[in-house]
């Protein structure tokens, strides 16, 4: 709660300590994650009560989580500016606790139906994921799962539930996806929103060249993945439906992202939803989604968080379907 006494807090403050405790009553919210809430509320009122933030933040709860206002209070906690009890270096926080203070803001935002970009999370070492038959299972029943759930409402997440399927299904590197067509799709007819969808054609390109040149593969897909990409496909269509020309790509943007190139009249344009993606582009969203994911899911029966970086995930399958294959 804001450490204000006899003083009435701002109203986006006081806004934002009714959600933390409405959050930390939940039963699948752990202590320690109720804690962190708490934390993170008491900051951001110390931030308000200082002028931290710019004008106006501290009205509501959504000008708390305003861009500018998430921005200057990051700032604020990384230089130790906001905090209550002196500590042996008070001008550096750890890169944990700021992932910790970026992780509460998502959450409270999704609870208050407030939009936000997610904030950058520093990376810190995670251990090396295993992906064990057990867990692939349960991954892979996550997904025909998610894919029913999310099939409509957030084509970032019916996206991430196919791509992760593909990975699982045949440890593809973010190259060899971002080179999958829809015609890579389905059986010896091809694939497509009508195809049968039971296997992958993978162009294979090993990173040392000069021993292991690129080959193809045909590879069987999961009933899961399947369902997945079934679910996929049509946002997909959706998509690029407004595109500049036929795009045959497996994996496209689901909103508009960087900058092109000028017009003739000098202006620069977004390039607009379902464009292919490239290797870095992909790599990214998968981080970006996979965040948002493990952070909703935490604490569910059986959910083990997805590594973070799309290598990870796709190293630990390939190792074992390498191991699976003799």
């Amino acid at each position: 709660m804001s450490e204000s006494q006899g003083r009435t807090p701002a109203p986006g403050v006081a806004a934002l300590e009714r959600v933390v405790e409405e959050l930390a009553a939940e039963p699948g919210v752990s202590g320690a994650r109720a804690r962190q809430l708490r934390w993170v509320a008491g900051e951001l009122a110390r931030a308000v009560e200082r002028g931290g933030l710019p004008p106006g933040a501290g009205a509501s709860l959504g000008g708390l989580l305003e861009p500018a206002a998430v921005e200057s209070y990051l700032e604020l906690a990384a230089r130790g500016e906001l905090r209550r009890r002196a500590v042996p270096d008070p001008g550096r926080s750890s890169d944990a606790s700021m992932r910790v203070r970026a992780d509460c803001l998502v959450i409270v935002a999704r609870r208050a139906g407030v939009a936000l970009e997610v904030p950058e999370r520093p990376l810190v070492p995670e251990p090396k994921p295993v992906v064990d038959p057990r867990r692939r299972g349960l991954l892979l029943r996550y997904l025909a799962d998610g894919a029913e759930r999310y099939a409509r409402a957030d084509p970032g997440r019916v996206r991430l539930l196919a791509l992760v399927g593909v990975v699982l299904d045949t440890g593809a590197r973010a190259g060899e996806l971002c080179a999958l067509r829809t015609g890579d799709l389905g059986g010896g007819s091809g694939g497509g929103p009508s195809g049968d969808l039971g296997e992958v054609r993978l162009v294979r390109r090993p990173q040392a060249r000069s021993v292991s040149p690129p080959h193809t593969e045909v590879l069987p897909l999961s009933g899961p993945t399947r369902a997945a990409l079934r679910r996929w496909l049509p946002v997909r269509e959706e998509l690029v439906a407004a595109a500049q020309g036929p795009v045959h790509a497996l994996w496209v943007s689901v909103r508009g992202n960087h900058a092109g190139l000028p017009d003739a009249d000098g202006r620069v344009r977004r390039r607009p939803p379902g464009m292919p993606l490239m290797p870095r582009g992909l790599a990214r969203a998968y981080t970006r989604t996979v965040a948002e994911l493990n952070v909703e899911l935490a604490g569910t029966p059986g959910w083990e968080p997805l590594p973070r970086r799309l290598e990870q995930l796709r190293r630990a399958v390939a190792a074992e379907l390498e191991a699976a294959g003799g």
